[in-house]
């Protein structure tokens, strides 16, 4: 079992502090022998308690192997650095974001996608401080020299892509209209859903409340079918708009 976040103390001479209580090494030595694909999935759990309560600088392979209940040294039979188990715990990230998509429907459109974006306020609300969030936005803030961020960004145009198939294919079936702009409906829903994880990473909870999340799906999935010059419900017309629309 992977110890509580509480139990992760830098390694101090011959013994770790967890939960207030000197270990051994001995003691960490004799910790029960697991498989190895068992040992690295624990090892990245961990990595993942630590940027969650430490941020990514407090993420050490000291930290991760008293986490672990293993020799330091050990964490090398398994990873070859720490940059390579924060790569794998990024990975797990992405893991559950791609579980969080699934939806009653594999049908390629927009109504498909608005399930997407109503499950994922679901989450943020059912959660809370354990929604990936605050994990995703730690790879964000991280130095452009560790090539973290590189490695979400290239993750996230995956994602960018994934919509503008679901439109595409949706589209070519006759169930979204063709003027959809593909790629902006997919970096309207990315950016719904950046905002969003802000939000729930800053505490703001009126964010999840539909009259303000709901209402903006509501709104934003209007505009991805309106023609130019149409005037979305409940947004008064501009005299731009309402001469764009005589022409």
């Amino acid at each position: 079992m992977i110890p509580d976040s509480p139990c992760y103390r830098e390694s101090t001479g011959s013994s770790v502090v967890r939960l207030g209580i000197n270990v051994s090494e001995e003691t960490i030595r004799f910790t029960p022998r697991m498989t190895a694909v068992a040992r690295k999935r624990q090892i990245v759990e961990v990595a993942l308690d630590l940027i969650a309560n430490h941020g990514l600088q407090g993420v050490t392979m000291s930290r991760i192997a008293a986490g672990a209940g293993i020799r330091q040294a050990s964490l090398y039979s398994h990873f070859q650095s720490r940059h390579e188990i924060l790569l794998a715990a990024l990975d797990v990230i992405y893991e559950r974001i791609y579980a969080s998509r699934m939806t009653r429907s594999n049908e390629n459109t927009l109504a498909r996608l608005r399930e997407i974006c109503d499950h994922h306020i679901e989450l943020w609300a059912g959660q809370g401080e354990r929604h990936h969030a605050q994990l995703l936005l730690e790879f964000v803030a991280g130095a452009p020299g560790e090539g973290l961020r590189e490695t979400l960004a290239s993750k996230h145009l995956e994602t960018l892509k994934e919509f503008v198939q679901i439109v595409e294919r949706g589209k070519a079936e006759g169930k979204i209209p063709a003027h959809v702009d593909s790629e902006q409906v997919a970096w309207f829903i990315t950016g719904f859903a950046f905002a969003g994880d802000v939000s729930q990473t800053m505490g703001f909870k009126h964010f999840l409340d539909k009259e303000i999340a709901g209402r903006w799906l509501d709104v934003m999935f209007a505009s991805f079918v309106a023609m130019p010059g149409d005037v979305l419900p409940g947004i008064a017309a501009t005299p731009a708009m309402t001469a764009q629309k005589a022409v």
